[in-house]
């Protein structure tokens, strides 16, 4: 039987000119819609906060996948079976511009390839789309486009690095209890899809991966397997500005359209994507890994100095007292995560010291991420919670009002120093760019001695007595080489 079902492409609000110029209809067999809707979930995993827009982007400069169409149908159906979200299907790039963005909560890249567009008023548009506080997820070839454009493959979180599978491989979910993998019910799957591998600028210092392929139950002497670390990751979230990133590279076959567990999956990322479903996004190199050290073990301060009576134990946490002083770690670290959790009193003033490597001289030989009372603030600067204090500002303002626990990891790299609070990336600084002595690299002044390209790549961790009650907890690192 042949019958066929069409998209319904929606033109909304200053849209409505007829139709959608360049968006194109595209049948999808009636007996493939069917399996579709028996394989879609019911119920959404959160409730929408208010009425949802997706628009699925299908426009290919490149190869075609055939799948595009199916895939398009299942996320449609997803929002329409759920009542999660609207739909709203084109290939037109008219949809980039701005006004036309504004009518959508995230954007839906459907096994996009090639350089999809040039004009960089509409590139602009959709980075600001996502830096702003929306979502963008990526489908399958959606990292298989815009390599002349870094800035996109940067948001997405990778590009396309070859296809050595095209079969049944083992995939294994890295976190059953994330909140877009409970679909899997902490259980690891089988798969028929073509497989990708990624480049650069993939990292999970960067990245929150989901799933990746599992090697234990996949071959691995395919050509063209270009990672040797076995990293092969299937998909991931991150946090981009404001805004949220879902990337899944399952979409080739046809018939991941109507796979239940997948469709899962995608309904729960694009829920992430859109702002309805609460993740963490913390980057895996963050949260994960054998080699991470206990820096308080929550009965006492062993492995730390400080004058006696000042900083102390209660209940579980770290807590200052009047003339505590500094809080010294016994050991020097250079190349580390450092992660932990911070609650401010009303009007505190404090700050994480790293690379410190001279405790007398503990101002101008260390780096300070600033830790202030400053929720609520419209534009942080270079003294509010998360700068690197009074050389730069973060990227937004993501402290949490005094009385609730943050969550802040500081990863420090040779030159480059990068600061995560709350789940989004708020400072990623080169040291090297601070050349000069009481200078910052935009040619305002600051405090110190030493310019920050010459400091000592190692030194100790600290925590700052600023004369205001504050309380640390879970506070844990990890060395790197």
């Amino acid at each position: 039987m042949k019958a066929t079902r069409a998209f319904v492409v929606i033109a909304l609000g200053a849209l409505c000119l007829g139709m959608l110029h360049g968006a194109h209809a595209a049948d999808v067999p009636e007996d493939a819609v069917q399996r579709i809707r028996d394989a879609a979930p019911d119920a959404a995993p959160a409730q929408p906060a208010t009425p949802r827009r997706l628009l699925v982007f299908t426009r290919c400069q490149g190869f075609r996948h055939g799948s595009i169409p199916f895939i398009s149908e299942a996320v449609r159906v997803l929002g329409e079976k759920t009542g999660a979200f609207e739909v709203v299907v084109s290939d037109d790039v008219g949809m980039f511009r701005p006004q036309n963005l504004a009518q959508f909560d995230a954007v839906c890249m459907n096994n996009t390839t090639g350089t999809l567009f040039e004009d960089e008023e509409l590139k602009r548009a959709l980075l600001d789309f996502v830096r702003g506080g929306k979502g963008i997820v990526g489908i399958h070839a959606a990292t298989d486009c815009f390599y002349d454009w870094p800035e996109y493959g940067e948001m997405m979180g990778a590009y396309f690095h070859g296809h050595p599978w095209h079969e049944k491989v083992g995939i294994k979910v890295e976190e059953p209890d994330h909140p877009l993998c409970a679909v899997f019910g902490g259980a690891d799957f089988d798969v028929e899809d073509e497989i990708y591998q990624f480049r650069e600028p993939y990292s999970r210092e960067k990245l929150r991966v989901l799933m990746r392929l599992d090697p234990a139950r996949t071959n691995m002497d395919k050509r063209g397997v270009r990672r040797t670390d076995g990293d092969f990751a299937v998909s991931w979230i991150r946090n981009y500005g404001k805004g949220r990133v879902f990337y899944c590279s399952l979409g080739h076959r046809n018939e991941i359209a109507w796979n239940p567990v997948v469709l899962k999956h995608y309904l729960a990322g694009i829920q992430f994507a859109l702002g309805d479903l609460a993740a963490d996004a913390t980057p895996s190199a963050q949260v994960t890994g054998r080699e991470w050290q206990s820096l308080f073990n929550g009965h006492d301060l062993t492995g730390w100095e400080c004058r006696p009576g000042g900083w102390h134990v209660e209940d579980g946490v770290i807590a200052w007292s009047e003339g505590a002083g500094f809080l010294w770690s016994e050991q020097r670290y250079g190349n580390f995560v450092l992660d932990l959790e911070f609650k401010l009193s009303p009007g505190t003033n404090s700050g994480v010291f790293v690379r410190t490597d001279s405790k007398p001289n503990w101002l101008h030989t260390g780096i300070e991420v600033q830790l202030l009372d400053s929720h609520g603030k419209d534009t942080p600067g270079r003294h509010d919670c998360g700068a690197v204090y009074d050389c730069l500002a973060p990227s937004e303002n993501a402290v949490k009002p005094a009385g609730e626990w943050n969550r802040m990891a500081v990863t420090c790299k040779d030159n480059v120093v990068r600061v995560n609070l709350n789940g989004r990336d708020v400072i990623d600084m080169d040291l090297n760019q601070w050349t000069e002595a009481h200078r910052n690299p935009d040619g305002s002044p600051n405090k110190f001695d030493i310019a920050y390209k010459d400091m000592a790549r190692e030194g100790y961790v600290a925590l700052q007595d600023h004369g205001n009650l504050i309380w640390f907890r879970n506070i844990r690192i990890k060395v790197s080489q």
